[in-house]
């Protein structure tokens, strides 16, 4: 839930409880102008009155497909509220405005540094100090410059004002670098083709698998299970260690839990790319027709190759206060869709059948890792 801290302030006092009703201006919107000023109140001893808003809320922001969600300070006039003497009307007067504005733009990019070099900080208080600073500044502004009538004096300072200006970012932070370490989970669906000898004992199936990827940086060590269901075209007699033979039309499961190695050859914003290859457990699994019920059935060390697709659906960078050398979190939610090969042959059984077992599967996935907004 994004907490929104709202201040008010004009020169010299804070205004509690005033809300902008006209239309908000920032200072990327340009200079000022006396349409900027359209409230009908006066003050006896000010020439104008310029009425600002400061405070934290949460802001998103897309570039190059990913959406960068953290903390910015924002900071805004009201013309609605604001009014300058139409008889004190005059270029100076509209310049020490306009330098006010810029304090207010100072101080504004200062509170947003401060929310990124602060892991855990308490943003009231923040914008509490700053708006104390900020006050100060436009004090000492109005008094060295009588209101913009030393133009001198005013020259000093808008010269200082627009120096601080280009030593602060005032861009949003639309960039980040991730950590090394990531890591993802996946949960597909799809089927399983038998080929060669294997076509000629099991049917194709179709099941899920689940899978859990850890990454650093390009290199991924992915864990997989997955089972399909099938049938038997064929007897397979004299299986070792087992209790029944597998008959035609036994139900079974076909099993694989593998350990493989994956490099990302793409890797970017929108898409990963990663083959893979590695060594696990194929088994068959069945309850024999003429059983009480008792699953038995082969199992066999297996080879895999594949390739694992993802397509982004979202991808998104979230400041966070994680008190360490990274202060993001970097989400990525995928389409997945997982094509591997093993080579299998079942020792348990005396006809040991042997072949290739082609493995697609399609779902959803996600990765998470850290990451620095900088």
């Amino acid at each position: 839930m994004k907490r929104v801290i709202l201040f008010a302030a004009c020169f010299g006092f804070l205004a509690a409880g005033v809300q902008a009703q006209g239309q908000p201006r920032t200072w990327s919107m340009g200079p000022l102008s006396w349409h900027d000023f359209v409230h009908k109140s006066a003050t006896e001893g000010r020439y104008s009155y310029l009425e600002y808003y400061m405070g934290i809320d949460g802001t998103t922001k897309r570039v190059d497909g990913i959406a960068y969600d953290f903390p910015d300070a924002y900071a805004y006039i009201s013309p609605e509220f604001s009014w300058a003497d139409t008889h004190y009307r005059s270029e100076a007067l509209l310049r020490f405005n306009q330098a006010a504005f810029g304090l207010v733009e100072i101080h504004r990019r200062q509170l947003r540094e401060q929310l990124f070099r602060q892991p855990f900080f308490d943003g009231q208080q923040m914008v509490d100090n700053t708006m104390r600073r900020l006050a100060d500044d436009i004090n000492r502004l109005e008094a060295e410059t009588s209101q913009g009538a030393d133009t001198v004096a005013l020259s000093r300072w808008e010269a200082d004002i627009s120096r601080q200006l280009m030593s602060l970012p005032a861009a949003d932070r639309p960039s980040h670098v991730d950590a090394p370490f990531r890591w993802a989970f996946s949960m597909d669906g799809g089927v399983g083709l038998m080929c060669g000898q294997l076509h000629h004992y099991f049917s194709h199936g179709a099941g899920l698998g689940l899978f859990a990827d850890m990454g650093l940086w390009r290199h991924f060590l992915i864990g997989g299970f997955s089972f399909a269901g099938s049938r038997a075209f064929k007897d397979l007699p004299n299986l070792r260690n087992s209790v029944n033979d597998l008959f035609v039309e036994d139900p079974l499961s076909v099993l694989h839990l593998f350990a493989a190695y994956g490099y990302a050859v793409v890797d970017n914003a929108r898409y990963r790319i990663t083959p893979f290859v590695g060594y696990g457990l194929t088994g068959v699994y069945f309850t024999p027709q003429y059983d009480g019920g008792s699953s038995v059935g082969p199992t066999s060390g297996s080879f895999y190759c594949g390739v694992d697709f993802n397509r982004h659906i979202t991808n998104q960078v979230e400041w966070f206060p994680l008190g360490s050398d990274y202060n993001a979190r970097h989400d990525l939610f995928s389409f997945n869709a997982r094509l591997f090969a093993t080579y299998d042959r079942f020792v348990s059984a005396e006809e040991a059948p042997q072949g290739l077992t082609l493995n697609l599967l399609l779902g959803f996935g996600f990765t998470r890792g850290r990451a620095l907004c900088r």
